[in-house]
């Protein structure tokens, strides 16, 4: 019939470039393993209008020669690999020759490289080889890219804004510096030098200069060897967690991968010690025979197959487990948010005096008035959607300093003593956001986030968004973001941990439109005011978290979706009991 047809080698590699190059970030990702692979010690990378405009990768490693050069962007033309045995074996980060070809034929590039004996341009147009001739260049590589997926509306489409490319890019380097710290990086983004390391060999120096001093302080250099692995790098303590896994950083024989296994063996051995939608901090690389590695499963080598994943899973979570037991150490006090004098709060609540005058200052880790306050202000309301349960429920006890028990008719009911309290919070949070008159109160410490370059690059849109929830951000530096007001309700929330799980979900584009911003700011700002596990309660304070749930508008789950109470079943309890 003649309708099936051999396709030409141009179109083959634009197929090929849209399952290895996504966007201009894998773009960066294959030069720089390109200029690893050519022992490299300096990479510095330029980038304009989000690598879309210009990305230009520079080394200073061994080079090629003439014949080299061309030949590199030559589909399936490599130096990694000669015979089908060494598919098994691969001990390089670039070795398919596909990446080269499928760039150059989505995009204008420019190759200029000197071996030390001769140097030599290479110019490609989507394509098209046009010219390799001898050029004066210094020793090492530098590859320009320019009009990337100019001539594939298709793909250009999908692209997202400058900042957010720009952001992914910022993202890849630093990550390449983590598990590189005895290589110099550089990424200069629009004529501004964004991330910048010396190549000491450090790895705690460039957690630093990625996450800033909080972190820093908290990290665990380590490295662990059994008779298959050497798990080594950096995990950061307990104290300091993520709302996102994309500071869970692996790397497998240094390679940047993905692996959902290898980040739940890390979350195996963190269970006890971080809540279920928390995440570590940590950078990883885990070494092995390269015979046990399969690079070869993923268009731009971002997954691996592991031969023994299983034991390697077992192996890290107790190297994991075995580092934090020995290294966990009591969490650190951190100034928060002046708190305002009980004279101010009667001044702003005046109706709720008599309230804030008997109840305990206990009740939470800080200053938890807002539970009566609650109360105050619902007083004399008819109560909605709410069980009668409530009307008549009586605190028991704490079990565990996890949970409190209460009776009524239907049986024996056990709250969560954090997820209700975030509810209470929530939905006062709600009230005080709703009201017009958003009275700001200056922060006697100013709250300042460092080590979020993913965040600067996108700092208008950021402000913008946060000023939803009378939130205000100013840049205090390059590499700095200050807020030095807040609104007064907020007086008692750890503000440093919330705004950090906000710019987490920030940076994960979680936030698809104001109302879900809205929500995520105040569960977040809930979940870091409410008592916590593991805390002491009277069966007074008991008391009064059960009856301020009851008066919530959806008393059954917190803001985060987890259950706040369960019931045991009074006819169950005669049934288990042979009654």
């Amino acid at each position: 019939m003649g309708i099936i047809r051999k396709l030409d080698d141009h179109l083959t590699n634009m197929i090929a470039a849209g399952e290895v190059v996504e966007r201009p970030m894998g773009v960066v990702k294959e030069l720089i393993e390109n200029a690893l692979d050519a022992q490299a010690n300096r990479i510095e990378v330029r980038i304009t209008e989000g690598g879309l405009g210009s990305i230009v990768v520079i080394d200073n490693g061994i080079g090629m020669d003439p014949q080299d050069a061309s030949r590199a962007f030559e589909r399936h033309s490599t130096s990694k690999i000669k015979e089908t045995q060494d598919l098994w074996s691969i001990s390089t980060l670039g070795f398919r020759g596909e990446a080269l070809p499928s760039i150059a034929s989505v995009s204008r590039v420019v190759c200029l490289t000197n071996d030390g004996n001769a140097a030599t341009r290479v110019e490609i147009h989507f394509g098209k080889l046009v010219s390799v001739v001898p050029y004066a260049s210094p020793l090492g590589t530098q590859i320009s890219v320019e009009g990337l997926f100019l001539k594939t509306p298709a793909r250009l489409k999908h692209m997202k804004n400058v900042q957010y490319e720009t952001a992914m890019i910022v993202d890849v380097v630093e990550k390449f510096s983590l598990c590189y710290p005895d290589i110099a990086f550089v990424l200069v983004c629009d004529q501004k030098t964004v991330v910048q390391t010396n190549g000491s060999g450090s790895l705690k120096e460039v957690i630093f200069r990625k996450y800033g001093t909080d972190v820093a302080r908290h990290v665990i250099e380590f490295s662990r060897s059994s008779y298959d692995f050497t798990l080594s790098g950096a995990i950061v303590l307990p104290h300091v967690s993520r709302s996102s896994r994309n500071d869970m950083i692996w790397f497998a024989n240094r390679r940047l991968i993905r692996s959902v296994r290898l980040q739940r063996a890390v979350m195996q051995a963190y269970r006890d010690y971080l809540a279920e939608d928390r995440y570590p901090i940590v950078v990883l690389n885990l070494t092995m025979d390269h015979q046990l590695v399969d690079v070869n499963v993923h268009p731009s080598k971002w997954e691996i197959r592991l031969s023994k994943e299983q034991q390697a899973e077992i192996f890290i979570t107790d190297t994991i487990s075995d580092v934090l037991n020995q290294n966990m150490s009591p969490v650190e006090v951190r100034d928060h948010v002046l708190r305002l004098p009980t004279q101010e709060i009667l001044t702003f609540f005046p109706q709720q005096n008599e309230a804030i005058m008997t109840v305990s200052d206990d009740l939470s880790p800080y200053n938890g008035k807002m539970v009566s306050e609650v109360l105050s202000e619902n007083k004399g309301e008819e109560k909605k959607n709410v069980s009668n349960a409530f009307l008549e429920m009586t605190a028991l006890a704490q079990l565990h300093q996890k949970y409190i028990l209460a009776q009524a008719e239907a049986g024996l009911y056990v709250l969560d003593q954090h997820a209700a309290m975030e509810r209470i919070r929530y939905e006062h949070f709600q009230k005080q956001l709703n009201q017009d008159n958003q009275s700001m109160q200056p922060l006697l410490i100013p709250v300042i986030i460092e080590g979020r370059k993913k965040t600067l690059m996108r700092f208008e849109e950021l402000s913008k968004m946060l000023s939803a929830v009378k939130i205000d951000i100013e840049l205090f530096s390059e590499s700095q973001i200050i807020i030095r007001q807040l609104p007064v309700w907020m007086s008692d929330i750890d503000a440093q941990a919330a705004i950090e799980d906000l710019f987490d979900a920030f940076e994960e584009d979680r936030w698809k439109d104001e109302e879900t911003l809205r929500k995520s700011a105040l569960a977040s700002m809930a979940c870091h005011s409410s008592v916590r596990f593991n805390q002491n309660l009277s069966k007074e304070q008991m008391q009064s978290i059960i009856d301020g749930l009851g008066q919530c508008q959806q008393p059954y789950h917190c803001p985060h979706g987890r259950p706040t109470f369960v019931l045991i079943d009074a006819q169950r309890l005669l049934k288990e009991f042979n009654r």
